[in-house]
């Protein structure tokens, strides 16, 4: 887990993820890292945000955007609070553990009646992931879908079947575009195109899906 900090550190925070978060919610955000998603959280959305990460690093920062940050371990397989908790926030995490349902299972345990879930995954069957692949080349890189550091991989199906496999409802709400070009940040109208292609097919141009679930 040291080495996923390292591969992302600073990475910011997604605003498909930001957006879903209701105002003056309490939220646990799972692998917090330097705390950017919390700290926009409770200055814009008055919300209460406790955050936990693996690297000790992250966390000494975090503690200084969040609420209440802490070191913790997911595979160690325990809670890392006896509270509960209107949101619980897996943003590109899951796809980093063996055993991701399991989590999913014991964290249900930390959600209000009414909480939910809002969770990011790469989408492991992107076009060029695919293109790629046509060529034979699977290639890992330091970030992005096919990370180094990834056990899990997932597609449009699977990810919904991981949320509900563990006792949650799972509604994919949003994505992030999963191609792009450097003149692309010239030229508003390719950025409106990329964006219509992925909601015409979710599966081949998003490069994450963002989902939302509720206990079951």
């Amino acid at each position: 887990m040291d080495k996923i900090r390292g591969n992302y550190q600073g990475h910011g925070y997604k605003k498909e993820v930001f957006l879903r978060v209701p105002k003056k919610s309490k939220v646990l955000e799972v692998g917090c890292n330097f705390g950017e998603l919390g700290k926009a959280l409770i200055s814009k959305k008055d919300c209460i945000v406790y955050g936990i990460d693996f690297y000790k690093p992250s966390v000494k920062i975090a503690k200084k955007n969040l609420t209440l940050a802490k070191e913790f371990d997911l595979e160690k397989y325990t809670l890392p609070f006896k509270e509960k908790f209107d949101l619980i926030i897996f943003e590109d995490v899951l796809e980093h553990i063996r055993y991701p349902e399991t989590i999913l299972k014991l964290f249900k345990k930390m959600l209000n009646p009414n909480g939910k879930i809002i969770v990011s995954v790469p989408n492991i069957a992107n076009i060029k992931v695919r293109f790629n692949l046509l060529f034979g080349n699977w290639d890992y890189k330091e970030s992005g879908i096919l990370d180094n550091s990834h056990f899990r991989f997932f597609t449009k199906k699977t990810s919904k079947s991981l949320l509900e496999n563990a006792g949650y409802s799972a509604n994919i709400t949003d994505f992030t575009p999963g191609f792009s070009f450097i003149f692309f940040r010239f030229y508003p109208l390719l950025k409106k195109i990329r964006k219509i292609l992925c909601s015409i097919n979710i599966s081949l141009f998003a490069e994450q899906f963002i989902l939302e679930g509720r206990a079951k």
